[in-house]
Order: C-alpha cells, then sequence, then structure tokens
C-alpha cells in the first residue's frame, strides 16, 4: 500500500510561531538570568588561600563577601610541610581585594559550606594569581609580579 503523494505539508505557519516563542521564552531566561541570578559579569581572576583546614568545600563551592555569592572554589589541595588546605578560587573581576583579607569556612545549619572573605583595611590590593596565608601573614606572595612575601601591617 503506498501513501498518496503530496498529502504532507511542510509550510504549517503555526508550527513556526511556536517555534518562535519557544526560542524567545528561551533568550528571556537567559537575559534574566544574566541580569539578576547571576553576577551580570562573566570576567574573574583566580586567588588562593592557605586555610587551617577547608572541611565540606567542595569544587564550585560558593566563594562570598558579606553573604554575596563573588565567586567559587576551582580546586582543593593540601601543603606538604604543614598539611594546611590549599584553596584555589575565582572571583569577580571588578572586586579587588585588600592584602589584609581574611578567609573562613562558614557552615550553615542548612546548606553547603562555603568560603567566605572577610576585606581587610589596606590601601594595597592583591593582584591576580595572589596567594593569601595564615590570617596573621596577609598576602604570601603574588604571583602576577614576582614580588617576594610581603606582611600586612596593622
Amino acid at each position: 500500500m503506498a501513501l498518496p503523494a503530496g498529502t504532507l505539508r511542510s509550510n504549517n505557519s503555526f508550527e513556526t510561531i511556536i517555534a518562535a516563542l519557544i526560542i524567545a521564552v528561551a533568550l528571556g531566561f537567559l537575559v534574566f538570568g544574566y541580569f539578576q541570578i547571576w553576577t551580570g559579569r562573566f570576567g574573574s581572576y583566580e586567588l588562593q588561600a592557605n586555610l587551617p583546614g577547608a572541611d565540606g568545600l567542595i569544587l564550585s563551592s560558593d566563594v562570598r563577601v558579606s553573604g554575596l555569592k563573588v565567586g567559587a572554589v576551582t580546586g582543593l589541595s593540601v601543603t606538604k610541610p604543614k598539611f594546611r588546605a590549599h584553596v584555589r578560587f575565582r572571583i569577580r573581576d571588578d572586586l579587588f581585594l585588600p592584602v589584609d583579607s581574611s578567609f573562613t569556612v562558614t557552615y550553615p545549619p542548612m546548606g553547603n559550606p562555603y568560603l567566605t572573605i572577610q576585606p581587610g583595611h589596606s590601601s594595597r590590593r592583591a593582584l591576580p594569581g595572589s596567594a593569601f596565608g595564615p590570617p596573621d601573614r596577609g598576602v604570601l606572595r603574588s604571583i602576577a609580579r614576582n614580588t617576594p612575601p610581603q606582611r600586612s601591617t596593622p
């Protein structure tokens, strides 16, 4: 039994309108997400911190300043001589931290742990690639400029 020729229509305007509406809604969600849900910025830079412990942190854990998400954890490792947690993270490129900033892991009652940044008061800013040490040591080194270790002054 053969199909009758010419019974299939390829120019259905209703299907075209529905497809255009689906594409418009998808683009609307992308625009909404860009301006409302995410930070509205795609640029970021990497920093590092050495902490006594990083219990509960995982890759992609939030990095927050004053409760607001400004980045994500990109790497976790252990330093050899003192067995400290070495955390690599990326933050928004419009946020420049003072060199005397401190870092802690926060454990909320509900939800996942996140890295909290407490900005310092120094007028010097940490460069992209900087590594922060314990709270009393400030920035350990700046990878971007290959500068020697610096101590923060109170």
